[in-house]
């Protein structure tokens, strides 16, 4: 819900800026801008307010790398999992345990239900508005009748041919009626005063002409459809007060456009008998506005504009057309090139489960702070590793300095570190002195956990193979808010941002990384012990120590699990390291984030969790043969 009230917002002020451009087009542009272009360009508007109710993405940039792609190696897939790993799995299962708790969002869900209760009541108001003119309507027609004059059906059909309609709208006489209207969208027909119906002089019939060129016009252009687009999104979108003015600019440029299509017919030199219509007219409005026609009469406001555009008509030329063309060609353009800043863009690629604030960003200014100079980056096709789940890959090869990415756009994609961060909440515990290599071990305090290997005394090694919160969130309030955020800063620990609930702005919070960030910081972190201006060579030794997984030929495999959970719900699952061989060092970062297209027993298999992502980089690395 909470994801729902953001979206809905942000859609809203695109929306809003959207109304903003049409209108300041039709204003900046009102000498050159016909009036047909002015009133379609609110169909612009109506394919905008309807993205955000489908379930797509609008088109994607992929980021392009700086000297990042080797042409020489082609894509590769991944198979399946060799047999020696599957068996390292069965026979060491211990190792995957990735206990987390659930960071509550309880507040913003509570905001996003309520905002979502509001919506739903607006618009249960609103039906209600809808269905009582909808009764009217019913009425109207149930009492109307054929109309049976036969120098109204002559009239009738003579502005028909004229306007190149070749199947003709039933019309009907109604007494509840001052002035025409049209209406209906699969049956519509057009329907008559009776007063008018009921004089056949040729003055009234002059007058009835316009009138009934003007109504079916309507007809020809399908104005019913867009009233009720233009209801029907106002419906949606009722909190807006910009739409509710704009839905009176969409009716006021619907009979104006109509009404400059009336008098291309008639002719300049018949402007002024078509305003003396407008003006009959506007004496004989009524108050008791219907809702869901479109009529030749309106408000007074709307009829005053009406008459000062018919007074200044001239027949446009074609380079006026050309031009007014041009321009509602231009703003439609502007319109649908900023829509990718649609909150659909960014809202509906979120995991059905996570809220809208926990997705990253690509925020990372220098990427060569990541990669280094003129990198070596092979981008490869894992996809058949990931399944349904949404996730990336990196290696960096030490010995080749080369990287090998699957999903490049989530790789430099600032996220949660969750349980990752431990390793280098241990080691700035270690530099600060408040635990050590030697003693590192911490007493419970009787806190009961849901996992029973939480609810008693750890060292450095069971609280990291374990994922101990408790733990390393003690040893961050031991050393303080401050000096936490020194070590941050120095490391260059991915957007180093603190202010979340501290000591948890690791949890689904405000410190994020780059999947990326995290093998480089492995690599500098690991690579040559002692040579780290920031640790000391003990101090990386005990954290590697507690990373350490199992053995494999000529060395071992270290790795650290973490995910990301709210309100009960799992999204996402990392798993970052290294593999040291006889004569190499492999760094790793794998992040997996669940398709919302996933449900039942296949969501279950395919859970974001840090266990799935390390299933999948042993999966990955095994191919690769650095398990073997």
């Amino acid at each position: 819900m909470t994801s729902f009230a953001l979206h809905f917002i942000l859609s809203n002020l695109f929306i809003s800026l959207s109304i903003l451009i049409i209108l300041g087009t039709k204003y900046l542009f009102r000498n050159y801008l016909s009036a047909q272009t002015g009133y379609r360009l609110w169909a612009v508007l109506f394919v905008l307010m309807a993205l955000p109710f489908f379930p797509i993405r609008l088109s994607e940039i992929t980021p392009v790398f700086s000297h990042a792609v080797d042409s020489e190696t082609a894509l590769l897939a991944a198979p399946a999992a060799s047999t020696m790993v599957q068996a390292i799995r069965d026979t060491s299962p211990e190792w995957m345990n990735d206990f987390t708790v659930s960071v509550n969002s309880t507040t913003g869900k509570y905001i996003g239900i309520v905002c979502f209760i509001l919506w739903l009541t607006g618009i249960f108001f609103m039906l209600l508005f809808q269905l009582r003119a909808r009764k009217k309507l019913y009425f109207l027609k149930k009492t109307a009748v054929p109309a049976g004059e036969p120098k109204i059906k002559k009239l009738f059909s003579q502005c028909c041919r004229e306007l190149g309609i070749k199947k003709e709208p039933a019309y009907y006489i109604s007494p509840l009626l001052k002035t025409p209207v049209m209406t209906g969208i699969i049956k519509p027909g057009v329907y008559l005063p009776a007063h008018l119906a009921s004089d056949t002089s040729d003055i009234s019939l002059h007058a009835l002409r316009h009138m009934l060129l003007h109504e079916l016009i309507h007809y020809k252009q399908k104005d019913a459809l867009t009233g009720a687009l233009m209801n029907f999104f106002h419906l949606l979108y009722w909190p807006n007060p910009l739409l509710w003015f704009a839905v009176n600019e969409i009716e006021n440029d619907r009979e104006i456009a109509c009404d400059a299509k009336v008098l291309k017919n008639l002719g300049e030199e018949n402007a002024l008998d078509y305003g003396h219509t407008l003006v009959d007219l506007a004496e004989k409005i009524s108050a008791d506005f219907l809702p869901f026609t479109s009529g030749i009469s309106g408000n007074m406001r709307q009829m005053t504009r009406r008459i000062r555009r018919i007074a200044a008509y001239s027949h446009p030329s074609r380079a006026a057309g050309i031009k007014s063309t041009a321009i509602g060609l231009a703003a439609a353009l502007l319109l649908f090139g900023l829509s990718p800043s649609l909150s659909a863009c960014a809202l509906w690629a979120l995991p059905a489960s996570a809220p809208a604030a926990v997705k990253g960003t690509s925020d990372i200014a220098d990427r060569a702070e990541v990669f280094g100079e003129n990198p070596k980056i092979t981008s490869r096709n894992l996809s058949s590793s990931f399944g349904d789940a949404e996730g990336t890959f990196v290696l960096y090869d030490t010995a080749a300095d080369s990287w090998q990415i699957y999903n490049p756009e989530m790789a430099l994609t600032r996220m949660s570190p969750d349980s990752t961060y431990k390793i280098y909440a241990a080691l700035f515990a270690l530099d600060a002195g408040c635990i050590t290599p030697e003693n590192s071990e911490m007493d419970w305090n009787g806190e009961t956990w849901d996992f029973e290997a939480w609810n008693g005394g750890q060292d450095l090694r069971s609280a990291m193979a374990n994922s101990v919160n408790w733990y390393f969130q003690a040893l961050e309030t031991d050393m303080g808010k401050a000096s936490v955020q020194h070590y941050v800063d120095t490391l260059n620990y991915g957007n180093k941002d603190l202010s979340g609930a501290f000591p948890s702005c690791w949890l689904e919070s405000s410190l994020k990384i780059a999947p990326a960030e995290q093998v480089r910081l492995l690599n500098d972190t690991f690579t040559a012990p002692g040579q780290n201006a920031s640790f000391s060579a003990s101090d990386i030794a005990a954290v590697k120590d507690a990373l350490y997984l199992y053995d494999i030929p000529g060395g071992a495999f270290y790795g650290k699990t973490g995910t990301g959970n709210i309100d009960g719900q799992n999204i996402r699952g990392w798993f970052i390291g290294f593999a040291e061989t006889a004569d190499n060092t492999f760094f790793f970062a794998a992040c997996i984030e669940d398709s919302d297209e996933t449900t039942g027993s296949q969501a279950a298999e395919n859970q974001a969790t840090g266990s799935r992502a390390a299933e999948i980089t042993q999966n990955i690395l095994a191919d690769l043969g650095i398990l073997r």
